[in-house]
């Protein structure tokens, strides 16, 4: 893209359009690479693979396998996004088996995507230390506008309470609605760091709800 001015930014002599042309028909040209060549090129050649990788909207499904293969192995990524890429429960398997085996990536973003309860009780499988390992390197997890659901913000509930190193936790409009959330309070620590942000925003509680103990739920989310 052209930022701010016109393509012709220099102004041509009266009477003469090199200027114009010389921009216009430059040697210097760009290719455009459509998403799914540039997935390929980053599974040949582990290489390639950068610290941030933002892979926003490629659908990626289809190599969810290999993608996972990958980080598993890259000793460079410490951040990937694959939102809006169309990933359900399946891929959720082949990503649980990279944040078990990663040794670099600590930020992964799942939002926008069409993860529900059984992709869910994957990833916290897969987040769950096992018993003498030390816990997985991932310390933020984005779920953000998904459908996880009540039992899937049960089952992410339950590695909060065993897993030290996750900071953050994004599960915006996942419809979790009372039953998610009393599961979440139920698994709170005492011991969470101070930048530990846990959000739940946006996932339809019913307030009026006389069965909840709204009060001890604030107590327990402001702990």
């Amino acid at each position: 893209t052209v930022g701010g001015g016109s393509r012709f930014s220099r102004r041509p002599r009266e009477g003469s359009w090199s200027g114009g042309m010389g921009a216009l028909f430059s040697k210097k040209k760009k290719y455009w690479v459509p998403e799914h060549r540039k997935m390929a090129d980053k599974l040949e050649d582990l290489s390639k693979w950068r610290p941030v990788e933002d892979m926003t909207g490629w659908q990626v499904q289809n190599s969810a396998a290999k993608i996972g293969e990958a980080l598993a192995k890259t000793k460079a990524t410490a951040e990937v996004n694959l939102s809006y890429n169309g990933l359900g429960d399946d891929e959720c398997e082949s990503l649980g088996v990279a944040i078990k085996q990663t040794r670099t990536l600590k930020r992964l973003i799942l939002a926008n995507n069409h993860i529900h309860e059984r992709g869910a009780q994957l990833l916290a499988q897969a987040l769950t230390p096992e018993k003498g390992q030390s816990d997985p390197t991932l310390e933020e997890l984005d779920l953000m506008n998904n459908s996880i659901g009540p039992e899937g913000a049960r089952a992410i509930a339950g590695i909060m309470i065993c897993n030290k190193r996750l900071k953050k936790i994004n599960l915006w409009w996942n419809n979790i609605g009372n039953k998610g959330l009393e599961a979440i309070c139920e698994n709170l620590r005492k011991d969470y760091p101070r930048d530990f942000v846990l959000d739940v925003r946006y996932n339809g509680f019913d307030l009026s709800d006389p069965s909840v103990d709204w009060e001890k739920m604030k107590q327990q989310l402001d702990a």
